[in-house]
């Protein structure tokens, strides 16, 4: 039975959710703030999150994006739900790591429908055998399945950036800024297409057919991986 974790602080929009659901046959966890949640995934992994848009403590974006820097939260699917006067759009969502975003009021069926879609994609692909991509981010180190990956300084801030938001497409100029610290408007796209290519040639089975780290044309490049980001303390 697939484990759905709501995150709400509206207890009638609970209860109605969790009802939808339980009809469905998934079994419901619920919170009532982003702290509750972020407790909660520390001892249970569910297998899809529902995040309101607006929560008392932290906003849901807020909430996503810390969930997927969680190495047992990064891969989950996240659906965000949101009244018609949200202070974010959908894109903003989406680049915060969110797979689909519902607004209230919503019909029952397509929360239903929307909620075992996303469940079967996330099923396809760790039966698809999706990479592991392990980092730890104190020694230097990354391991793709066990198999330890050697990269320059450049290429390991590269890929640890692209990894802290697994699933979010990451443009050239975003990369330019972020991991090698460009103003904006400062630097070259093929810096990027040369580094990206010199990962795929350590990280892909076959850099030709890359499944890590995945370009979408004209709009820059997405990790998919499970992604696991572990703190060791050096000795």
């Amino acid at each position: 039975m697939n484990n759905i974790l709501i995150v709400d602080d509206d207890a009638q929009m609970l209860d109605m959710v969790e009802l939808v659901l339980k009809r469905e046959g998934f079994s419901v966890a619920r919170a009532f703030s982003a702290q509750d949640a972020l407790d909660l995934v520390e001892t249970v992994t569910p297998d899809l999150m529902l995040i309101d848009a607006m929560l008392p403590d932290l906003d849901g974006l807020t909430l996503c994006r810390r969930l997927r820097a969680l190495s047992q939260t990064a891969n989950i699917p996240i659906i965000f739900l949101t009244g018609y006067d949200a202070p974010f759009s959908v894109v903003d969502a989406l680049g915060a790591g969110g797979d689909d975003f519902i607004r209230k009021p919503f019909v029952p069926r397509e929360l239903a429908a929307r909620v075992r879609a996303h469940i079967r994609r996330a099923a396809y692909y760790v039966d698809a055998q999706v990479p592991v991509v392990r980092i730890l981010p104190e020694s230097y180190q990354v391991y793709v399945n066990d198999r330890e990956v050697l990269l320059t300084r450049v290429e390991f801030d590269l890929l640890l950036y692209l990894c802290r938001s697994p699933h979010k497409l990451h443009s050239t100029e975003d990369l330019l800024a972020n991991v090698w610290n460009y103003p904006t408007g400062v630097g070259d796209a093929a810096l990027v297409r040369n580094h990206i290519h010199n990962l795929r040639q350590k990280l892909e089975t076959d850099p030709d057919r890359p499944s890590v780290i995945q370009s979408r044309h004209g709009r820059g490049y997405v990790v998919k991986a499970h992604i696991q980001l572990e703190q060791r303390t050096l000795s």
